[in-house]
């Protein structure tokens, strides 16, 4: 193929079906957006002590995440030995003090070192070079609230110019309070078909399904309201969406909540409270409705009815998708709070949650149906609301009501431009 750029309409806001199922798309992404841009890796709080590690994924290559014993500094490694490549650590975390290859014994410290080659002087005769032979590092890792990303690419911008605007929405869930965020113990992790594409599309400016998708969940009240547009009943002030820059999406709207546990609910007045004091007025004016957003490529987050989710996408071919989810929460949240969290997530975004549900059967559907010969040759519209978002005063980005797809084709222009090196 080679020609990514046709893929993109920009002009007529059209997506060619091949973005979700041809294999040389998939591969070329694995260099032009796995290998260069800002991949969520962990939580600062899961490596809280020098040698604590987990391990993940960046795009399809396996990573250990790891707090380094010398400096404490948080380092990112290929997870696959400088001899033969098999993974040097094999668990989800842990402590450790060194990486132990099980093939043929070679030993990494934390920083990545080579240190420990059986027969080293016998078979290599002293020769081989061990400072040429370490574990391959990612050249960049940064943070953003306790959300550490890293970076294949040592020329990339910073992950701070790559936020860019959007730190202004993400601000709205992890800065508003005192005592900052925390992952809670455990992943979530589940296979689903589809391309990675349509879950980081879906939180980055998909609203416009919900009352036909998930409609279980408008019956029982724990969805939209059901008035068959949701356009929300304060369009542009709490109920819109959000076209950021380099590919970023928010969606923002007001769900009534009901009664709730008294706990809760006044765990969530404190809430409020403390984010009168740490964010802007206008952000503070959205501090208790729902939020929902993608950070390009495939980190998501939502924040609903009281309860804080993180989301990677994780590519696994053109039509599989490894979904890895994680609960945050305050640090100082009480254990009622805390427990109701995990009860929400559960029943809502989470392998049994029938959101997740609803979801997944579509995804895959859509990258089986666009895989023929003759659906291949229409392109996918992404046309609603492009021309009428506009900028509002105090609030970054291009801003619609729902529904629209500013931000969802936003996605793929970015992906355009990675892509295609623009």
């Amino acid at each position: 193929m080679g020609d990514f750029e046709v893929l993109v309409d920009v002009d007529r806001c059209t997506v060619d079906p091949r973005v979700f199922c041809d294999r040389e798309v998939y591969e070329a992404e694995q260099d032009r957006i796995f290998g260069r841009q800002w991949l969520f890796v962990a939580h600062e709080c899961q490596v809280p002590n020098r040698g604590d590690f987990v391990t993940t994924t960046m795009g399809e290559e396996p990573v250990i995440v790891v707090r380094d014993r010398k400096a404490g500094q948080i380092r990112v490694f290929l997870n696959s030995c400088r001899h033969r490549g098999v993974k040097v650590c094999r668990v989800d975390e842990g402590n450790t003090r060194n990486f132990a290859c099980p093939y043929h014994g070679w030993t990494y410290d934390t920083e990545g070192k080579l240190r420990g080659v059986p027969q080293f002087r016998e078979a290599y005769y002293g020769e081989l070079d061990k400072d040429a032979w370490g574990l391959v590092e990612a050249p960049r890792v940064e943070s953003f609230r306790g959300l550490v990303f890293a970076n294949f690419d040592d020329d990339a911008p910073t992950l701070e110019t790559h936020l860019g605007e959007f730190r202004w929405y993400l601000d709205l869930i992890l800065d508003r309070s005192h005592a900052g965020m925390v992952a809670l113990p455990g992943i979530h992790r589940w296979r689903l078909p589809g391309n990675w594409k349509l879950g980081a599309e879906q939180f980055g400016g998909d609203n416009y399904h919900a009352n036909t998708l998930h409609q279980s969940m408008v019956k029982i009240g724990l969805g939209p309201p059901d008035d068959g547009t949701f356009r929300g009943n304060r369009p542009w002030e709490v109920d819109f969406e959000v076209k950021a820059e380099n590919g970023h999406g928010w969606i923002n709207f007001d769900v009534p909540i009901g009664d709730l546990d008294p706990a809760v609910a006044a765990y969530l007045e404190r809430s409020r409270a403390e984010g009168r004091e740490r964010l802007a007025p206008a952000q503070h004016a959205l501090i208790q409705t729902v939020h929902v957003g993608t950070v390009f490529p495939n980190f998501s987050i939502i924040g609903f009815i009281g309860f804080t989710s993180i989301r990677v996408w994780h590519p696994r071919g053109p039509d599989a998708i490894d979904v890895w989810s994680y609960a945050l929460i305050e640090a100082d949240a009480p254990a009622e709070v805390v427990e109701y969290a995990r009860k929400i997530q559960t029943l809502t975004f989470a392998p049994s949650g029938i959101y997740e549900q609803d979801d997944g059967c579509v995804w895959g559907e859509a990258v089986e149906v666009l895989s023929g010969h003759q659906r291949r040759k229409y392109p996918l519209n992404y046309q609603m609301g492009d021309g009428h978002g506009k900028r509002v005063a105090g609030r970054p980005g291009t801003i619609h009501p729902p529904s629209t797809e500013i931000g969802v084709f936003g996605f793929y222009d970015h992906w355009r431009k990675c892509m295609t090196g623009a």
